[in-house]
């Protein structure tokens, strides 16, 4: 199992909205690839001082296949459309991970 994290820290004053808008458009866009198999959110509780909130976007792909197909047809896409919208108010990095049995 692979997991695809990416981590946003968002501005303060624009979380709530930001937040909204990820649940409503990001993880459906995502997840309509038929790639992924499962998503999670996570909120980091154990902030830096660094002026924002922190949030994990956690995609579950069953092969290696499934994710260089999202990566090569779809990733740049969807986060194009939030990188429009939200331009100067995050930062962001993203991992990809392999679950060791």
């Amino acid at each position: 199992m692979l997991l695809f994290n990416i981590t946003f820290n968002i501005e303060t004053h624009i979380q709530q909205q930001w937040l909204k808008w990820m649940k409503a458009n990001f993880v459906p866009a995502v997840m309509q690839t038929k790639l992924p198999y499962k998503s999670t959110i996570l909120k980091l509780l154990t902030e830096i001082e660094n002026a924002g909130s922190t949030y994990s976007f956690q995609f579950h792909f069953k092969k290696m296949e499934d994710f260089l197909s999202f990566e090569l047809n779809h990733k740049e896409q969807i986060l194009d459309r939030h990188n429009m919208l939200f331009r100067g108010k995050f930062v962001q990095f993203s991992t990809l991970l392999e679950e060791i049995e």
